[in-house]
C-alpha cells in the first residue's frame, strides 16, 4: 500500500466520541507459558463467561507525565473503558524501557495482557520477543473480524510488526524519522535568520545560521545534533546518500563513503564549526528534568534541535511547561544533492495473553484506530496514529504546517525500515553505537569506529 499521504487543506478538529464497548464475555483457559511458546502455537479459547474484564496493559514510561503516548492512552482508557462497559484498562509504565521489562515478565510468568510493541525505540526488542512467541498473532482475530479494515494502516509499520509471516501488533503512531527541526524564533529573529518551515534550504546553510546564533561566552549554541542509531544514524546515513543495513538485513553498511559522510557532518558540528560545545555534554536545571539536545533547548541556551514529529504535539499541548518561548518547527535542510533522510518509524500495540483476548482486540482496534491516531497529536501525545487516513485528514493538517510539509517534501513516503533478519537488533545497535561513540569522542578515527561497528556488527546478524 502507498503510504504517502495527499495534502489535504481544510481546518477544525474534532475529539474522540465517547462510546460504549460491550463484549459478549470474557476468554479463559490460557495456554502454557508465552515465552515458551513458538509464535501461532497457541489458539485463543472459547468463550467462557460473561462479565467485567480488567485488562493490563504495559506501555512506555510516561503515564503520569504532563505529555507523551502513555498520559494520552490512560486518559483515553479510563473515559471510554469502564467496569460499565464491562473493560477496564490500566496502563503500566515499563522500567528502564518495554524491552527489558517484558523480557523479565516473560521469565518470572507474569506477563501483562497486552504490552507496547517496540521496533526501533522503547527497547527495540518487540520483534525478537514475538519470534519467542511473546507476542501473539493477531491474523486469526483480524480474519474473523468483518468489519475491521487493516489498509489504512502504514504498510512499513505492518512489516515491522510482521514476524515469519505473522502480524503481531498495530501501529499505535508513525512518522517519517528524526527530520523535524525545533527553532527559538526568539534566537532566530535576533540574529536575523529566517529558516525555512518547508526544508527548502541546505545543511551549509543550517551550520551559517547556527554560527550566527552561538554565543560561546554565555553559553549559548546554535545547534546540537544527535547521531545515535537507531533513529538519528539512520537518518544523517541516508541523508548522504547510504545505508545502515543490506534490504535481507543481513549486512551492516556504515563503512561506505557516503555513511562516513553523514557521520563526519555531525562530529563537524562540534569540531570544526563549533556549534555545540561538546556532544556528549550534561544539562542541568532544565524543566521536568530533562537532558540532551531537549534539556538545553528548553532553557533557551540552544537555538535548534532536531527530533521526530513527536514533539509538535507535545510543545503545543496547551498548559506545557517546558516551552516558554515562541517556537519555531520547519523540516530538516536538504542533504547533498538534495537528498533527504527519511526512515519510517514508530511502535505499536500487541497481545501477549490470551485469557482476555476479546477485550484486548477491542481495546486495540479503539487505541489504533484513526480518531485517536489524528486525537493524540491534540491531546499532547506526540506523532500522529501509523494511518494514511490519519496523515491525510484536515484536523491534522490545520494543527501545523509541518504534516503538510513533510507528504510534500517526501511524494514516495516515509523512506523504508531496514530490520535484521534475525531479530537481534537490540545487540546490533548498542554494539554499532558503542564504536561510533569513540569516534564522536575523539578516542578514535572515523573510519576505524566504522570499520569496527561493520565487524562486529556483522557478527551479531550473522547468529
Amino acid at each position: 500500500m502507498n503510504e504517502r499521504a495527499s495534502s489535504v487543506a481544510g481546518h477544525g478538529r474534532s475529539r474522540v466520541t465517547r462510546r460504549t464497548v460491550v463484549l459478549g464475555g470474557a476468554l479463559g483457559g490460557a495456554g502454557a507459558l508465552l515465552a515458551a511458546c513458538r509464535p501461532g502455537g497457541t489458539e485463543p479459547a472459547k468463550p467462557a463467561t460473561t462479565g467485567p474484564v480488567t485488562i493490563e496493559v504495559l506501555t512506555r514510561a510516561g503515564v503520569s507525565s504532563p505529555t507523551g503516548h502513555s498520559q494520552f492512552y490512560d486518559r483515553q482508557a479510563k473515559t471510554i473503558f469502564t467496569p460499565q462497559t464491562n473493560i477496564t484498562v490500566n496502563l503500566v509504565d515499563a522500567q528502564p524501557n518495554v524491552g527489558e521489562k517484558l523480557t523479565v515478565l516473560a521469565v518470572a510468568g507474569t506477563l501483562p495482557d497486552m504490552s507496547w510493541f517496540g521496533v526501533l525505540a522503547d527497547g527495540v526488542a518487540g520483534r525478537e520477543q514475538a519470534s519467542k512467541g511473546i507476542f501473539k498473532p493477531l491474523d486469526d482475530l483480524i480474519k474473523k473480524d468483518t468489519k475491521f479494515d487493516l489498509r489504512p494502516y502504514f504498510k512499513s509499520m505492518l512489516d515491522a510488526f510482521t514476524v515469519e509471516g505473522k502480524l503481531y501488533a498495530l501501529p499505535t503512531h508513525a512518522h517519517y524519522g528524526t527530520n523535524v527541526l525545533y527553532y527559538n524564533k526568539a534566537m532566530t529573529r535576533a540574529a536575523g535568520i529566517t529558516i525555512p518551515d518547508d526544508g527548502n534550504w541546505t545543511q551549509d546553510e543550517l551550520i551559517v545560521a547556527a554560527q550566527k546564533m552561538t554565543r560561546k561566552d554565555d553559553d549559548v549554541w546554535g545547534w546540537w545534533p544527535s547521531w545515535g542509531f537507531s533513529e538519528f544514524g539512520a537518518f544523517w546515513v541516508r541523508q548522504h546518500g547510504g545505508e545502515f543495513l543490506d534490504e535481507a538485513g543481513r549486512r551492516v553498511l556504515i563503512d561506505s563513503p557516503e555513511a562516513r559522510a553523514g557521520f563526519q557532518f555531525v562530529y563537524d558540528a562540534q569540531a570544526k564549526f563549533q556549534v555545540i560545545d561538546n556532544l556528549f555534554r550534561q544539562v542541568q536545571g532544565a524543566p521536568l528534568s530533562l537532558g540532551g539536545p531537549r534539556g538545553l533547548f528548553a532553557l533557551g541556551k540552544l537555538a535548534m534541535h532536531h527530533t521526530t514529529p513527536g514533539l509538535v504535539a507535545e510543545y503545543k499541548k496547551p498548559g506545557q511547561q517546558e516551552i516558554t518561548f515562541e517556537l519555531g518547527i520547519a523540516l530538516m535542510p536538504k542533504g547533498p544533492g538534495g537528498r533527504r533522510g527519511t526512515q519510517a518509524s514508530g511502535s505499536g500495540m500487541g497481545i501477549t495473553k490470551l485469557d482476555k483476548v476479546a477485550a484486548c482486540w477491542e481495546y486495540l482496534k479503539f487505541i489504533t484506530n484513526k480518531e485517536n491516531g489524528i486525537e493524540q497529536v491534540f491531546g499532547g501525545a506526540g506523532s500522529p496514529g501509523g494511518r494514511v487516513d490519519v496523515w491525510e485528514d484536515p484536523r491534522l493538517l490545520s494543527f501545523d504546517p509541518i504534516y503538510a510539509n513533510t507528504i510534500k517534501a517526501y511524494p514516495q513516503g516515509a523512506g523504508s525500515l531496514r530490520l535484521p533478519a534475525n531479530h537481534r537488533y537490540t545487540d546490533l545497535i548498542n554494539t554499532v553505537n558503542a564504536e561510533l561513540t569513540k569516534f564522536f569522542r575523539g578516542e578514535v578515527g572515523l573510519t576505524e569506529a566504522t570499520a569496527q561497528a561493520v565487524q562486529l556488527g556483522n557478527q551479531i546478524l550473522s547468529q
